[in-house]
Formats: C-alpha cells, sequence, structure tokens
C-alpha cells in the first residue's frame, strides 16, 4: 500500500513543530523510493513472463543493481523510441537515488532553517562517515519535488515497456555473448 501525500499539507514554514515537519518530509522522500523501486521490481517481473531474460541481477537485494539490469534489458531488445526514453528517465533516476542512503539510514536532524543529514557507509569491514549534507527548507522542497517528478517520469515509461513486452524481439547486438548477464 502506497500512501499518497500533498507536500502542502506539511508545515514548512508555519509555527507547527519543525521536529515533524523534517520527519514527515523524509517520510515522503522515502516514499517516492519505495514507488520507484515497485515500478522496477513490476517492470522485470513483466517482462519475465512475458519470456525476456532480465539476467541475474534483477532479483539483487540492491535497489541499484536490480535498475541496472532493468537498463541493460530494455537496451538489449527492441523497444523503439520507449527504450531510449526508459533509459533516459532510468539514468534520471540513478542520480536522485544516490540520496537515498543518506535519508534511508543516515540520521537526520532539525536545524534552524533546515536539517543535516550525517551517514556512515559500511563496506563490511570498516565505517567510514560521510561528509554531512545540510539543507535549508526549500533545497527540502525542491529535492522531495525532484524525486516526486522523476519518478512519475519513470512509472510512466515503464509501463510503456511492460505494455510492449509480449511484442518485443531482441536486438541483433543481444545476440552475441554478453559476459555477466544471462542474455546469451
Amino acid at each position: 500500500m502506497s500512501v499518497h501525500f500533498d507536500i502542502n499539507k506539511i508545515s514548512f514554514f508555519g509555527l507547527d513543530d519543525w521536529s515533524v515537519a523534517v520527519c514527515a518530509w523524509r517520510g515522503c522522500c522515502l516514499e517516492v523510493f519505495s514507488r520507484a523501486e515497485h515500478s522496477v521490481a513490476d517492470c522485470l517481473r513483466a517482462l519475465e513472463k512475458a519470456g525476456i531474460a532480465v539476467g541475474k541481477d534483477a532479483r539483487h537485494p540492491f535497489a541499484g543493481a536490480r535498475l541496472k539490469a532493468l537498463s541493460t534489458c530494455i537496451a538489449s531488445h527492441d523497444f523503439g523510441v520507449h527504450g531510449k526514453v526508459a533509459r533516459t528517465r532510468i539514468g534520471r533516476w540513478e542520480k536522485v537515488h544516490e540520496l537515498r542512503a543518506y535519508l534511508a539510514h543516515g540520521t537526520v536532524k532539525a536545524s534552524g532553517n533546515g536539517v543535516v543529514i550525517q551517514h556512515a557507509a559500511f563496506d563490511g569491514k570498516t565505517e567510514k562517515r560521510l561528509p554531512p549534507r545540510q539543507l535549508n527548507r526549500i533545497e527540502m522542497l525542491t529535492i522531495l519535488a525532484e524525486l516526486e517528478e522523476v519518478q512519475t517520469h519513470l512509472h510512466q515509461q515503464l509501463g510503456h515497456i511492460k505494455a510492449l513486452a509480449a511484442k518485443v524481439k531482441p536486438t541483433k547486438d543481444s545476440t552475441k555473448t554478453n559476459p555477466g548477464s544471462s542474455l546469451g
């Protein structure tokens, strides 16, 4: 179940408790990331159901790997202009997706005019403290609006890919052996 929200109902400039608004903003951002991940998963399932090899990373535990698997799959089939647009929108999503780790795993603290997000990354052996990100209220709203826009465009374009899945043919290049992929 998705919670759809109206950003205008979050009081970014009123006299409400700012820490509650910060939590609401973070939750809204995470909801948008979740929607995109579901769109990618739905598209991969539709492609697989249509008999298209989606690659071993289509079931990877990391969202970024699944996104790359989808992009590779789309590139190796003739979706026409819809494939090109989908790959462009995937590329845009990959750029905004970089903020996900900060929001999902970092500590978010309300500051006087925005938030400070501190994140530590773990590579399995060591911890690396990443530089804190400071966002003012306008930047917070801008980020959320951009996330929503890019996610919506991605979702819409993946709908076209799903609709074409049963009719699509592999490109000539995908008939060659492609290491690291289950396509050939």
